[in-house]
């Protein structure tokens, strides 16, 4: 059956979602206060903050943006109002990938009927997904340039979960992985890299036969690293550990933007080598920028940060065409200053205890902070 593609323009506009924590601002444990966050939020705030699976979880989102200027001035607004809501209420919001030692079974579900659903069908599986993500939504004229941009956007997914690898930490422990947070939502169904679609013609088969199946009610419980949003007319990339610092939020939305951009320029149809993308998403969860990856036409390993750095470069003429050539800077902040997770690692290793890296993600989260530390 057809799924009608709204078509997005020829903009690249743009839309950001980041999960968030919410803790206990004694403790610093996940706290299940949504409900009551949400009932105090002024009105004009609350369409853009959404219910997640668990009462401890909260979405921000953005309006439709016409650029990454755009987005991080949204951003910083609603983690500071939100922030401040928050607050009255006895929590602190935090952003980071997973929450360093709260327990997932000690989390309550969301009462509502997709959730209900998620847990009933799959339950352990879904009682586990404590974890944050960030999400970028970028506009595309149609359902082929969705096409075109699922298959790039899915091969640069490993350098991409590189750069935003913010989950070292997980129920109480050292992971060892530097975003734990994807081997944890890798065990949901559809989840993971997506299938390497020739076209969108082949995407609709896939959601044809999983529906007919009884796998699922429709394309949105097909949960990726990267998929067409057919309903607002946009490719979206949802590989990305959630960011303590909103500069870096910034900077990986600038790069997800060039990204799509160059895609569609290029104009290169063929599906991408999954196999490979599975192998180097390996080694951007375990290693992040330590990571090394294979590049199948040079036939050789280049190191992540170089990979980054001459990405960057590449991506600089769409930059200045798209107005966010300061923003994607930052990815290179990313590259020379530490991850996430690698100043997560070393504040616990300065101290020893997980609740200060609780307040160090409270503190990066909070929008003057982030701009200081920017």
């Amino acid at each position: 059956m057809p799924i009608e593609f709204k078509e997005g323009g020829s903009g690249y506009t743009l839309g950001v979602e980041e999960e968030l924590h919410i803790v206990d601002a004694t403790t610093g444990e996940l706290v299940q206060k949504i409900e009551e966050i949400m009932s105090r939020l002024p009105k004009e705030l609350c369409e853009f903050v959404s219910y997640e699976l668990f009462q401890s979880v909260m979405e921000i989102k953005t309006p439709t943006c016409a650029n990454v200027a755009e987005v991080e001035k949204h951003l910083r607004e609603l983690r500071g109002r939100v922030g401040s809501w928050a607050a009255a209420c006895g929590a602190s919001l935090a952003s980071a990938g997973t929450h360093p030692f709260s327990r997932y079974r000690d989390q309550r579900v969301t009462d509502q009927e997709r959730y209900r659903k998620v847990i009933e069908t799959l339950r352990w599986i879904a009682q586990r997904e404590v974890i944050f993500g960030q999400h970028v939504h970028v506009a595309v004229p149609g359902p082929e340039e969705a096409m075109i941009a699922h298959n790039r956007l899915a091969q640069q997914s490993p350098l991409l979960l590189a750069l935003s690898a913010n989950s070292p930490f997980w129920q109480g422990f050292d992971t060892g992985f530097e975003s734990a947070r994807v081997k944890i939502f890798e065990s949901f169904p559809r989840a993971g890299l997506p299938p390497a679609f020739p076209d969108y013609e082949a995407f609709e088969g896939y959601v044809d036969l999983m529906v007919e199946s009884g796998a699922m009610e429709d394309y949105t419980y097909c949960w990726w690293d990267v998929r067409p949003h057919p309903k607002i007319g946009t490719i979206e990339l949802r590989v990305l550990d959630s960011q303590t610092n909103l500069q870096s939020t910034v900077a990986l939305t600038a790069l997800t933007q060039c990204l799509v951009a160059h895609a569609l320029e290029e104009g290169t149809r063929e599906p991408y080598d999954m196999h490979l993308a599975m192998e180097n998403k390996w080694r951007a969860s375990r290693y992040g920028m330590d990571a090394a990856f294979y590049d199948a036409e040079e036939k050789t390993t280049v190191p992540a940060r170089e990979m980054a750095r001459d990405l960057i470069e590449r991506m600089k003429p769409h930059a200045q065409d798209l107005g966010c050539e300061n923003e994607l800077e930052g990815v290179l902040e990313i590259v020379e200053g530490g991850t996430g997770s690698q100043r997560q690692r070393e504040v616990y290793e300065e101290s020893g205890d997980f609740l200060d890296v609780v307040a160090f993600l409270i503190e990066g989260t909070r929008p003057a902070l982030a701009e200081e530390q920017s």
